[in-house]
Formats: C-alpha cells, structure tokens, sequence
C-alpha cells in the first residue's frame, strides 16, 4: 500500500498513550527482527499508571537515574506525558 507524509490516513501511525511512546522507542534500540529481540520485546510491560500487582508495592527512587545528576542544568527535555497531549 502506498504510503504518503501529506495523507495522515496512509502515512505512518503515530502512538499518541505514553506507553506506546516508550515501546516504540524501545523497539527502535531493540533487534527486534531477530528472534533474541522479538523475545526481549515479548517480556517488556509497559503501563499507564500503576497497575494492580504493582500499586501495592513499595515505590524507591533509583540516585543514580534522578535528572538532577543526570542532565547539566542547560539541557533542555521534556517528559513522556507532555509527548502525548
């Protein structure tokens, strides 16, 4: 089937929930046309919000992933919900 950029019906689909988003952008870092890849795509859960087994859990913070030490203070960055509005 033809594709087009100017025909949104034909083009390429884009995700519009945050947690297509980050599948897709995983898939993108992924293999994924190798059965090692295509399996690591199978195990990845992606969620909006807090699903049930886990919204019980104990929430942590990970030091080492905090944007405070992560980016330098110039950066520029946006988050994942504000993609999808």
């Amino acid at each position: 089937r033809k594709k087009m950029n100017s025909n949104p019906r034909r083009g390429l689909y884009h995700y519009r929930s945050p947690a297509k988003i980050l599948w897709r952008t995983i898939r993108g870092m992924v293999p994924h046309k190798t059965a090692r890849g295509a399996a690591a795509l199978d195990r990845l859960k992606s969620f909006e919000g807090c699903p049930h087994p886990y919204d019980r859990k104990k929430k942590m913070v990970v030091p080492a992933c905090l944007k405070v030490l992560r980016l330098r203070p110039e950066r520029k960055f946006c988050r994942l919900g504000d993609l999808s509005k």
